[in-house]
Parts: structure tokens; C-alpha cells; sequence
């Protein structure tokens, strides 16, 4: 949004249920299960606003929060609406489920005049799932790009985080960034500590997800996982950490493991689509093939035995993932803004 203020667009910003300095209007539009109940109402309400506003362009992201509001886009005669998918869920889930969200990427197609994407991946599932309209990849991909100058572990080459929060140098620090759900792979993050990780000195650090989280999946919270919940300071504690784990079950392009590449913390994920345009095994982090514990395990444990092991894998995934840089995306974002007008 900064960048487009900054070339001469004027830019709003709704949201579902989460309220930004940037917000125009906050809208329950966001396929939940808390709120089936208000999407009529929350389609009349954007309808609402987009009369008043009367945009030339609606851009909607991710798959659950883009149905309404590409819709009453569609009947308030917007005319240009794109569809800015961030990932494709519908490979994380079986059955119905699977079905109904194949059906969500195709609807919210239909409504859109244009589909973009974050990768090549998530291209090749969305034509999967039969959308009308082929996906468009800005520059090497990604939603915006990533802050260089934010998430870099010269930055924090001196912070002080560690002996802060009573932490040691020898410390083996590993830590999850993300929502404290099954699908993102959670509790399995919490299961290698309480079955099987009980050494003091490998601490799990949990960000954005707190310590009543964690008791929901364990009956206590072990010595050695400290749960942060919600932190402003990630960039500074990606850098001071070793490894990040990311067990997810779907991905699009993940933030995550770009700003640990990024801060100097060697990822570790699950081996599935939407990881290996950033992580190649070995060279610039791990992937582990259906999540399996064993393999986390002796990853970990190999790692804690020699740290020396991982400094090539840390400079090799700072190179790749400088591609990804914000400087470099968001020339071609104007770009191709410029394109649809």
C-alpha cells in the first residue's frame, strides 16, 4: 500500500475482523466458521462501500477471504478484480473438505477478472483445481517481497536477546513462527519436546502462540519450550536462533522460512509443495519427507553435535532468499498495476 500511495494511486484498505492503522473499514467477510452467520450481511456491507468509494480496482487475497468481496465487486461493476492467491489449502485436506476448497479457488476465479499467485507451485495447483483464468507470477513471486533491511542477522549482530531472556551462547535455540494450529503442524512441534527433546539446552521458542496454547495439546508445559505468544520483535529473534521449524501441511510461498533464511536461522520443513523454491535439501535448509519425527530428531540432534555444519546451508539461504528482496518486487507490482488500467 506504501508503494502504491507513493506512485500516485489512492489506496483503502478493508479487512476481515482485524483492525490496522491502514484500515478503511473493518468487514466479517472471511469464510469462518464464527462468521456463516453475518456473510449476508457482510456482502451488503461492501457492496455498501464499494458504492460509496466506487473503486477501479478490488484486489482480494487468500482463498478464504476473497470469495465475498470478489463478488460484490462482481455486482457492484468493478471492473477491473483481481484474485491474489497467497497458497492453495486444498492440498492439506482430504474428502470433502478437499472438494469444497478445489470449488472455493474455481469460484473465486469466476468472479475475478485477473489471478495472480505467489510461485510457480501454487500456479500449477490452482490450474489443478480448475480455475477459469490462468495465474500471473509478479517477478520471482511472493505477496510483496521481503524486508531486507528488516530481517537480516547483520541488523541484530549485536543484540543483547539471549542473555535477556536468560538464555546461553551454547544454546541450541529452535524455534516456530506461526498460528498454534494443527494444519501448521503445531502440535507436532510440541510433541518432539515433550516425547522426545527433554535436553535443557535445546529450547523450542514459540512465537505467536502462548502458554495456554500450549496446554492445549500437553498436560504441562516442558522446562525447555519457552512460548512467547504474540511478539513484535520476530526479526530479532529469528537471529538469535539456530533453526526454525515449519511442519505445515500447505504452503504457498511462507514468510516464515524467507525471514529465517533471511536472519541466518537454518529452516527445517516439511518435505511439500510451496517449500522447494526456497528450500533445496541440504543446500539451503532441510526438508523432511512426511514430517517424519525421526528425521526432525536427527536433524536436530546432529545439528546441536556440530553447529559448524549448517554455516554454508546459513550463507546459501541468505543468497537465495535475497532474490525475494521488497526493493527488487515492488517495481514490477507498479508495473503491473500500470497493466490493468
Amino acid at each position: 500500500m506504501a508503494a502504491e500511495r507513493m506512485t500516485g494511486y489512492h489506496t483503502d484498505l478493508v479487512t476481515s475482523g482485524h483492525q490496522s492503522v491502514d484500515s478503511g473499514e473493518v468487514i466479517y467477510f472471511d469464510l469462518s466458521i464464527s462468521n456463516l452467520i453475518g456473510l449476508p450481511w457482510a456482502l451488503l456491507k461492501i457492496l455498501n462501500y464499494i458504492y460509496k468509494i466506487r473503486p477501479d480496482i478490488v484486489i482480494a487475497h487468500n482463498s478464504k477471504s476473497s470469495l465475498i468481496p470478489l463478488f460484490a465487486a462482481w455486482l457492484g461493476r468493478v471492473p477491473v478484480r483481481v484474485y491474489f492467491n497467497h497458497g492453495v489449502p486444498y492440498v492439506g485436506y482430504h474428502g470433502f473438505l478437499r472438494v469444497l476448497l478445489r470449488l472455493l479457488e474455481r469460484l473465486n476465479a469466476l468472479w475475478a477478472t485477473h489471478v495472480l499467485t505467489v510461485s510457480k507451485e501454487m500456479l500449477g495447483l490452482l490450474l489443478n483445481a480448475g480455475v477459469s483464468r490462468e495465474p500471473k507470477i509478479i517477478h520471482h513471486g511472493s505477496a510483496c517481497g521481503i524486508d531486507l533491511q528488516v530481517f537480516s542477522s547483520d541488523v541484530y549482530s549485536h543484540s543483547n536477546w539471549r542473555n535477556t531472556h536468560g538464555l546461553k551462547a551454547d544454546d541450541l535455540l529452535v524455534v516456530y513462527v506461526g498460528r498454534p494450529e494443527r494444519r501448521k503442524g503445531f502440535e507436532i512441534v510440541l510433541r518432539l519436546w515433550a516425547d522426545y527433546i527433554h535436553e535443557r539446552h535445546i529450547k523450542l521458542v514459540i512465537c505467536g502462540a502462548d502458554a495456554d496454547d500450549v496446554l492445549r495439546y500437553l498436560n504441562s508445559v516442558p522446562q525447555n519450550v519457552l512460548p512467547f505468544g504474540f511478539v513484535q520483535n520476530v526479526p530479532e529473534i529469528l537471529a538469535s536462533s539456530d533453526l526454525l521449524l515449519l511442519p505445515s501441511f500447505h504452503e504457498g510461498l511462507p514468510y516464515a522460512c524467507m525471514e529465517a533464511q533471511a536472519s541466518g536461522a537454518v529452516v527445517v520443513a516439511n518435505n511439500i509443495v510451496g517449500l522447494s523454491c526456497v528450500v533445496e535439501d541440504g543446500i539451503t535448509g532441510f526438508l523432511v519427507p512426511g514430517n517424519e519425527i525421526s528425521k526432525y530428531l536427527e536433524i536436530i540432534r546432529r545439528i546441536d553435535l556440530d553447529r559448524s555444519s549448517i554455516e554454508d546451508i546459513r550463507l546459501s539461504a541468505k543468497k537465495r532468499v535475497s532474490k525475494y528482496s521488497r526493493e527488487n518486487f515492488m517495481p514490477h507490482y507498479i508495473a503491473y498495476l500500470r497493466g490493468l488500467h
